[in-house]
């Protein structure tokens, strides 16, 4: 974990093969925020980058970087006090050149709640 005590993975479900589903609990006491902004903490994008391929890679049990961002939209900030759930929701392919196609949709809230959506991220990621 690159950032320790940022997250914690609470709940994970296979969906299909190379698609799951990852529920995360924020540490809206983390010291990042001091910074990030001390009276309205927003998680940081590319915080939200490094959780997501941190989930691929305990998935595939392996280390990955990212080889290219094909589109990422940041649909609305994250502040970690008010939404500390995430779910995650990826799929994985792989492609004939041996690049892992990743596609996530990330929501506020638990599994049962309606969430609000914070990012759709297209990706490729390679083993590193």
């Amino acid at each position: 974990m690159l950032i320790e005590h940022f997250y914690s993975i609470t709940h994970q479900q296979v969906i299909a093969e190379n698609a799951w589903s990852v529920t995360l609990k924020l540490n809206p006491k983390h010291a990042l925020y001091k910074g990030h902004f001390p009276e309205h903490p927003i998680v940081p994008g590319v915080c939200m980058l490094q959780f997501i391929k941190e989930c691929v890679e305990k998935y595939r049990e392996q280390s990955l970087q990212y080889a290219k961002i094909v589109s990422c939209k940041f649909l609305s900030a994250l502040n970690p006090v008010d939404a500390p759930t995430l779910v995650l929701e990826l799929l994985l392919k792989q492609s004939e050149d041996g690049k892992l196609q990743l596609l996530v949709e990330g929501k506020t809230g638990g599994e049962a709640e309606e969430g609000i959506a914070f990012i759709k991220l297209k990706a490729q990621l390679i083993e590193q």
